[in-house]
């Protein structure tokens, strides 16, 4: 059997090609970035495709030769300017349905989302649902599998939830009192496998959800209790105010954190388990007993500390950056600036050119550190600019370093920051 699989580098994706590989299947692993597919068995052919430029039939006619199955594990929870829920979930996915049918396609199972049905009104649950319904009015076998919270190795909404139970309080939507029903991947991959076979009926829209619900207060509590911290205080935060602020996602640069996600989680994540256990044979696997009864470990413990501290480093090094270019240019003597600047053997016309130069570049690097533009090579520039200053500073004014308020001293201190800030955001997915 040869299986076509869409966002085989995504979570879910990443979990389900390791199954196939185990199993023996030949795969056509699709994904952007064909450099996180690290691992990848003989039976396994990578194929580098940009999704979204994917939303007409005939762009996938060519890799659907001779492929028995399509499994469609593309998805994002935040739109992004290149990446939008109608491209991603809607058109790219359609276009692939309709050309798996064209080529005579046995099978196609589509990772939906629950609440993509008929109530649904965010545009991510809509996006979804289109797709859903294009491929349910397809003549060829379908699984529209819609999984709630989906957690394992590597789930970035659980890393989420872990750095919200960190926090020293809590602030719960509407008292936290929504349901959810959060399901591990290996039960994602396991249905994936199980549809696959000959013998399993076709035309099915299943729930993917584990064995029961939890409340988001209760989740948010024992995930602290596995983070090793005491119970934290808790507030209502009435539903609506959240959804009026979400601007405080985009200054922590948090995607997730904006209304519709708000509205999204207000309106409960839950199902009925019993049709994904009796299509399994067996229900699915506990969320207590596959991850909140075992203590977190110090890798998790550091990220839930540091998750929201990335945005805030980021902050800060803007506004040291754009506060020294703003001190330089308006408020410093700029008698004394030139003093320092003739120790360093500047003066005369060159003097006012390097000094509000050096001033403007402070408030440019400051600007693209907001940005988050080319952020990586960013913090090298950062970096070698310090390190410069400080070698400079050490030939020509010494003294500085026997300055009681530390004006070179603190340099120190910031090159690790900026060192600590380059590996957090080398973390970014």
């Amino acid at each position: 059997m040869k299986i076509l699989l869409t966002g085989a580098s995504g979570f879910i994706g990443h979990h389900i090609l390791q199954v196939l590989e185990k199993q023996n299947y030949e795969v056509i692993a699709c994904c952007r970035s064909p450099e996180k597919l690290f691992f990848k068995s003989e039976s396994t052919r990578i194929l580098q495709i940009n999704f979204p430029n994917m939303t007409d039939q005939t762009d996938w006619l060519l890799h659907l030769r001779n492929i028995d199955v399509v499994i469609n594990c593309v998805g994002i929870i935040a739109e992004t300017k290149g990446q939008t829920f109608e491209t991603l979930h809607t058109q790219a996915p359609t276009a692939l349905f309709k050309a798996a049918e064209q080529t005579e396609v046995k099978k196609i199972i589509q990772i939906s989302a629950l609440g993509a049905d008929e109530s649904a009104q965010s545009a991510y649950h809509l996006s979804k649902k289109y797709a859903d319904d294009a491929l349910k009015n397809l003549n060829v076998d379908w699984y529209v599998l819609q999984p709630s919270i989906v957690y394992g190795d590597g789930a970035q909404s659980m890393a989420l939830f872990h750095a919200l139970a960190a926090l020293p309080v809590h602030a719960l939507i509407d008292g936290g009192k929504q349901l959810m029903q959060p399901v591990h991947v290996s039960d994602i991959a396991a249905t994936i496998i199980q549809c696959l076979k000959p013998e399993s009926p076709s035309y099915l829209t299943l729930p993917m959800v584990g064995p029961k619900a939890i409340s988001f207060k209760r989740l948010l509590e024992q995930l602290r209790q596995r983070l090793g911290k005491k119970p934290a205080p808790a507030f209502s935060l009435p539903g609506g105010l959240a959804q009026r602020s979400v601007f405080i996602g985009k200054w922590l640069g948090e995607p997730t954190f904006n209304a519709e996600n708000i509205a999204m989680l207000r309106r409960g994540n839950s199902a009925d388990a019993e049709p994904i256990s009796q299509f399994l044979g067996h229900p699915t696997l506990s969320l207590e007993q596959q991850l909140l009864l075992n203590p977190a470990n110090q890798a998790e413990r550091w990220h839930a500390g540091l998750y929201f501290l990335r945005p805030l480093l980021r902050l800060s090094i803007a506004f040291l950056w754009i506060w020294s270019g703003i001190v330089s240019i308006f408020f410093f003597p700029p008698e004394q600036s030139y003093q320092f600047l003739a120790a360093s053997g500047i003066t005369g016309s060159a003097a006012p050119f390097m000094l509000y130069g050096l001033a403007v570049m402070d408030i440019i690097l400051g600007i693209a550190t907001l940005s988050t533009y080319r952020i990586r090579p960013l913090i090298l520039f950062q970096l070698t600019i310090i390190f410069l200053y400080t070698l400079t500073i050490t030939f020509t004014l010494p003294e500085f370093w026997l300055h009681p308020f530390g004006p070179v001293l603190k340099n120190i201190p910031l090159l690790v920051t900026l060192l600590v800030y380059l590996n957090l955001e080398g973390e970014k997915p």
